[in-house]
């Protein structure tokens, strides 16, 4: 893929440039609507798609967390270990700039399966938690 697209996608991803004007862009760049699109769906990655262990399996517990953090923050995970009552190691996931999204709580879920302890931490948690829309996450 040309470096110049890659490039604005990372722009649009992590500086203010709004969906409109990255399209716009991205149109210019690929000659065409078509390409456009094609490129777009390459690009933006797809966490439904991509997971790897499913929300509900049977041999994992998942639940929602929160606990007290600094300044009267309430901090919020996703907790997720093996049904076994075995003593277990722990890890602490930690996500990129967007949050707790599906991709981390994924990640999670397969840390958990692999026999661990496992907390997907929301560092967001300070600023209301991970924002409903990818467009907020990368503002």
């Amino acid at each position: 893929m040309d470096q110049r697209i890659i490039n604005l996608f990372d722009e649009y991803t992590h500086a203010p440039l709004s969906r409109r004007d990255f399209l716009d862009r991205l149109h210019k760049l690929t000659g065409g609507a078509a390409m456009a699109a094609a490129a777009l769906a390459v690009l933006e990655p797809g966490y439904a798609q991509a997971a790897t262990v499913p929300e509900q399996t049977d041999d994992l517990v998942t639940e929602e967390v929160t606990w007290p953090g600094d300044a009267g923050v309430t901090m919020k995970g996703y907790l997720v270990h093996p049904k076994s009552k075995k003593k277990l190691g722990a890890v602490v996931v930690i996500h990129e700039n967007r949050g707790l999204t599906p991709h981390i709580k994924d990640v999670t879920r397969r840390v958990a399966q692999a026999g661990y302890l496992a907390l997907g931490v929301d560092a967001l948690s300070v600023f209301g938690g991970r924002p409903p829309t990818r467009m907020k996450a990368a503002r």
